[in-house]
C-alpha cells in the first residue's frame, strides 16, 4: 500500500461518483428543458409579431420552430453532459480519493496492521480528517511498539528469573495500555 505510486483509477467509488454525476445531469436536463421551452415561447411570439406585420406567408410556427429548438437543446444537452460528467469525476476525486485511502487504512487496521501514514494529496478535501488519522496512527503505532518492547523485556526478565525486572516491565506495559479505553 505505497502512496508513492500514482493511482490510475478513473472511478474510485463508482456508485458515489456516478450518483453525483447523475444528479448533475438530471439538473442539466431540467435546465435544458426550461431553456428550450423559454426559447420556443420567445421565438414564437417574436416571429408571429414580425411575420404578421410583414404580411408574409409562412408555415405553422410549430413546424418551423420545434425542430430548431430541439436541435439546439439536444446539442446543448450533449455538450453539457460531457462537460458535467468530466467535471463531476474530477471534482469527486478530491472526495472519493481520500475516502478510498482511509478505507484502506481501516482495512489494514482490521487486519492488525498499522499503516505508516494516511496522507492524501495536498489539494484533496478532507485534509483535517487525514491529519487526525495520521495522529491516531502515530499514537497507535508508538504505543504498540512500546508495548511490544515491554513485553519482550518482561519475557527476558522472566526467563532469567529477575522478578523485579519482570514486575517493572509489566508496569511499563500497564502504563502504555491503561490510557486506552474500549467503548
Amino acid at each position: 500500500m505505497s502512496q508513492d505510486r500514482p493511482r490510475r483509477i478513473v472511478l474510485i467509488d463508482t456508485r458515489f461518483q456516478l450518483r453525483l454525476a447523475g444528479a448533475f445531469l438530471l439538473l442539466q436536463v431540467v435546465l435544458t428543458g426550461v431553456f428550450a421551452f423559454g426559447l420556443y415561447l420567445f421565438m414564437d411570439s417574436e416571429l408571429k409579431a414580425g411575420l404578421a406585420s410583414a404580411h408574409a406567408a409562412y408555415r405553422s410556427l410549430d413546424q418551423m420552430l420545434l425542430p430548431l429548438v430541439l436541435v439546439l437543446a439536444g446539442f446543448s444537452l450533449a455538450v453539457s453532459t460531457a462537460l458535467v460528467t468530466a467535471f463531476v469525476v474530477i471534482l469527486s476525486h478530491r472526495i472519493a480519493g481520500p475516502l478510498h485511502r482511509f478505507r484502506l487504512v481501516m482495512e489494514d487496521l482490521a487486519e492488525r496492521r498499522v499503516a505508516a501514514h494516511a496522507r492524501i494529496r495536498p489539494d484533496d478535501q478532507l485534509g483535517v480528517l487525514s491529519q487526525a488519522t495520521g495522529r491516531a496512527l502515530a499514537t497507535l503505532g508508538a504505543d504498540l511498539a512500546a508495548a511490544q518492547a515491554s513485553l519482550g523485556r518482561a519475557q527476558a526478565a522472566l526467563e532469567v528469573g529477575d522478578g523485579p525486572a519482570t514486575t517493572q516491565a509489566l508496569r511499563d506495559l500497564e502504563g502504555i495500555l491503561s490510557p486506552w479505553r474500549v467503548d
